[in-house]
């Protein structure tokens, strides 16, 4: 009734690619040194990392897709409200972190910890420096508003791309 049928095409060890079975880039948080921990969190490295982004490419290439300048007012805009968004992120961050520290300070007083109270000093110091600094940028982004460093590379990117497509046009020219 059932017949047998032999299987003569399939190799007797397939190749399996290692791949399948290993992933080689793993990501570990364990691994993560400690400043890329310290940046992916809402702190002043958030906001350094930010600030130290350049938008000259983005610029040139908005012009060559949308050389019109209400675009690159928008586009300003955004920026500016991305600055402000990573601003608060990394305030609010600082400001839990110090009543908790105070919290922290004031408990273990209590209890007569007075290492631990001069480790949760020092870390809150090391707090209010960086929140003072966050404030300090954020009034320094307001008071310059559009020379902001981020705007400028921009702006500059915008300008080359727009120059960039009228010299390609009068190229097409032969005079």
């Amino acid at each position: 009734m059932f017949e047998k049928k032999s299987v003569t095409n399939i190799p007797a060890n397939p190749e399996i690619p290692e791949d399948v079975f290993i992933e080689k880039n793993h990501v570990n948080n364990q691994a993560m040194p400690n400043e890329e921990i310290e940046v992916a969190q809402n702190n002043i490295h958030m906001v350094y990392s930010f600030l130290s982004k350049d938008y000259h490419q983005t610029g040139y290439e908005d012009a060559l897709v949308n050389p019109d300048t209400s675009y690159r007012i928008e586009k300003v805009r955004e920026i500016q409200g991305d600055l402000e968004i990573v601003i608060w992120k990394s305030r609010t961050f600082y400001e839990d972190a110090i009543r908790e520290l105070d919290f922290l300070i004031t408990s273990r007083s209590r209890l007569g910890m007075v290492d631990v109270v001069d480790e949760l000093k020092m870390r809150k110091e090391k707090a209010d420096d960086h929140y003072n600094k966050i404030l300090e940028l954020q009034k320094e982004a307001m008071e310059q508003g559009e020379s902001h460093r981020l705007i400028i590379s921009y702006k500059r990117g915008f300008q080359n791309g727009m120059a960039a497509i009228a010299i390609h046009e009068s190229n097409k020219k032969h005079f």
